[in-house]
């Protein structure tokens, strides 16, 4: 018996959840009981101070895990991103084995959006004062983006601006990566993972690997196909609401008529994405953005060849 007994007791003293650990846990789970009910009540300030007690001084236990989301979900709510960024990416980095990772990340660009769109300038954007004589053209010249991106950002319902007013400029610089395996597009700001598009791909590895640009972006243009010139109104139109050719030989990204197809490898080379989808990248990227094609395991080739508009629309997929 008192074997036994010694033996339990060098297995608890050695096991990190031994007795030290069971009280610790079961200190964090009362201290997180007490957040939550702060926070029903709509105490705010005490239900973060107690949450942050769990994260601080009970870091790997399953409370701290929960305490975080419920951070990042408060602050989220308050619309504050930069917070909210800071719990959703702790919560990765200490629990990288998180069952629901996906939609973690999925909800963390939904936070870059909505911060890149809200009216605060942040560290990749400026506020610009309109001087005599500019225009959103000129403007969006002059800071490399797009009209319809001041727009979007400056909540314009049109083309009218006035000396003195004061626009949100992003100068970030945005690139592309498609992953054609995964039938994935990421959007990128200054390298870094703004949003993911799911999109479709060229069937038989059609889609060219490499690093290319977009060289001219068109509202449904007229689609130039082998021995045809099919008019956007046509029951045959397949390139959807946008248009962006790339700097390889018959290749662009452009929408769909056929959203059913969106997440497979069934085109003819050209990258397919949801008709909003497309309409958002369009407006955000501007011609000469970067575009990389990868297939997940092969690096990206060199530039591609370049091509004439009506040739780059002979392959539309």
């Amino acid at each position: 018996m008192i074997l036994i007994i010694l033996v339990s007791f060098i297995v608890l003293k050695k096991t990190p959840s031994g007795l030290e650990g069971i009280a610790g846990l079961d200190k964090a789970k009362l201290i997180y009981k007490r957040a939550e009910r702060f926070r029903k009540a709509d105490e705010h300030e005490k239900a973060l101070n107690a949450l942050l007690e769990v994260v601080n001084n009970y870091p790997d236990s399953k409370y701290a895990e929960k305490s975080l989301k419920l951070l990042a979900s408060i602050y989220m709510r308050r619309g504050n991103y930069v917070k909210a960024r800071y719990y959703y990416k702790r919560l990765l980095m200490d629990f990288p084995d998180l069952k629901d990772v996906s939609s973690i990340r999925s909800v963390l660009e939904e936070i870059n959006m909505k911060e890149m769109f809200s009216p605060v300038i942040t560290e990749d954007s400026i506020e610009y004062e309109i001087q005599p004589g500019d225009n959103l053209y000129v403007i969006s010249k002059r800071f490399n983006t797009t009209v319809g991106f001041l727009k979007k950002l400056n909540r314009l319902q049109n083309d009218l601006i006035r000396p003195g007013q004061k626009l949100k400029i992003v100068v970030a610089r945005f690139s592309i990566l498609i992953d054609k395996a995964r039938n994935k597009l990421v959007l990128k700001k200054d390298g870094e993972p703004l949003k993911t598009y799911t999109v479709s791909t060229g069937k038989d590895n059609s889609t060219p690997v490499g690093v290319f640009k977009i060289e001219e972006k068109m509202v449904r243009p007229v689609w130039y196909k082998v021995d045809a010139v099919i008019s956007p109104d046509s029951e045959e139109y397949e390139l959807g609401e946008r248009w962006m050719g790339l700097s390889v030989r018959g290749y662009g990204i452009h929408g769909t008529v056929d959203e059913s197809t969106i997440g497979n490898q069934i085109t003819q080379g050209c990258v397919r994405m949801r008709n909003s989808d497309v309409i958002e990248l369009y407006d955000i990227v501007p011609a000469g953005t970067e575009v990389e094609v990868v297939d997940a395991l092969e690096p990206a080739a060199g530039p591609g060849k370049k091509g004439t508009v009506q040739e780059k629309a002979d392959k539309a997929g």
